[in-house]
């Protein structure tokens, strides 16, 4: 057990609250992602339809407040649900060694929602970059980034949906709430609808791009 491990499960009853923000952070994050991915599919309906809902946003100022709030979150999110991620090398090749013993579905489950989880730390941390460099989002701007940056949001998109929807699917298992096979198969097909969505709205902003 790691020196932050220990830190953050000194008894069971903080081990509940470790395990309880991580749910929760976890469901924020794929709400946001989900509601993210409904707004910018309004592409789809028009340049001038994004365009009103990023002003409209704006003028609530619910993306000054929702931006950092859900930096915060995803912060939290990283501590809580990484910490049992083993940090050193040969720890990791004995994950690696087990999980292939084992063959285990979920085991494999796990191990790829913690490298994917690297991943959109990674890649999340510059699409925000991105974003903020060329504020306000518009739908021009917003069409200019995914033509110029199309195979980074391809990736973003897959790695960030498979993460959500196995993450989900982890943690109904881990608390025991819905059957695991029945769990799985409605989290499969909303996976691959957002993706699907994800897919047309990159090819709707390249369309856009390609026209301006």
């Amino acid at each position: 057990m790691t020196t932050q491990e220990k830190l953050l499960t000194r008894n069971p009853r903080a081990d509940l609250l470790v395990d309880l923000a991580e749910l929760v952070s976890g469901l924020l994050l794929v709400g946001f992602l989900w509601t993210h991915m409904i707004f910018v599919a309004t592409i789809l309906l028009g340049g001038r339809t994004f365009d009103r809902l990023s002003i409209l946003l704006d003028e609530y100022f619910l993306s000054y407040i929702g931006i950092p709030f859900i930096i915060i979150v995803a912060m939290v999110h990283m501590v809580v649900a990484g910490r049992r991620i083993p940090n050193k090398w040969h720890e990791q090749r004995i994950i690696l060694r087990h999980s292939k013993m084992l063959g285990h579905t979920d085991t494999w489950i796990w191990v790829f929602q913690t490298i994917t989880g690297m991943a959109i730390l990674v890649l999340a941390g510059i699409h925000v970059w991105m974003v903020l460099s060329g504020w306000p989002i518009r739908a021009v701007t917003s069409a200019e980034r995914v033509q110029s940056f199309l195979w980074f949001y391809i990736v973003l998109l897959l790695v960030g949906e498979y993460h959500a929807g196995f993450g989900l699917y982890r943690q109904f298992v881990k608390w025991g709430w819905i059957n695991r096979h029945t769990i799985g198969a409605v989290l499969k097909t909303i996976t691959v609808i957002i993706v699907a969505l994800g897919a047309v709205t990159l090819w709707a902003f390249m369309r856009l791009g390609g026209a301006q």
